[in-house]
């Protein structure tokens, strides 16, 4: 009997999803300067710390594997775990599309960026509604684990709030 491709990633792919999320908003919310941005230095806003978390990825899954096998890697060892970790990259896709097509659509970068940041607090929730589904949760278990991940994005939110991007805290003085 074929196999169905799977439509929701593995569960050791989507605890990266969920904090490369993270992560990602907490760049965006924290970057200080859109309104001087063109579309190019966005992408390379929201790529930058994707490509990041990539290669520190590959470096400690390298250095898991060297030693789990006791002995210098070879060229497969380093193919297979890159082409494991690629899969990391794509997180940058949807903030990519999101921004791109509000830009195209007329609306400047800076409300663009604060609509993908809203829409990583909602992707919080749906993972959460995932991870709750494949646990075997329903009623008002997935309303709390949904709660959770929306939970963590307001937190992240509150960051903006209290960093107040573009301010440097010294001394216990802006």
């Amino acid at each position: 009997m074929p196999t169905r491709p799977q439509l929701v990633p593995r569960p050791a792919y989507l605890d990266r999803i969920v904090y490369g999320t993270i992560t990602l908003m907490s760049v965006l919310i924290i970057y200080d300067g859109w309104q001087h941005l063109r579309l190019v230095g966005v992408v390379s806003v929201i790529v930058g710390p994707v490509v990041a978390m990539f290669m520190g990825h590959v470096f400690s899954a390298l250095l898991a594997r060297q030693v789990e096998l006791g002995r210098r890697l070879r060229r497969h060892d380093y193919a297979a775990t890159i082409q494991s970790e690629s899969r990391f990259l794509l997180l940058c896709v949807p903030p990519l599309v999101i921004v791109a097509v509000l830009f195209a659509l007329g609306v400047s970068l800076t409300y663009a960026i604060q609509v993908t940041v809203w829409i990583g607090v909602g992707s919080l929730g749906f993972w959460g509604f995932v991870a709750g589904k494949r646990a075997g949760y329903t009623g008002w278990r997935i309303v709390i684990v949904v709660g959770a991940g929306l939970l963590i994005g307001i937190v992240v939110l509150a960051l903006q709030v209290i960093l107040q991007p573009g301010k440097v805290v010294s001394g216990g003085e802006l």
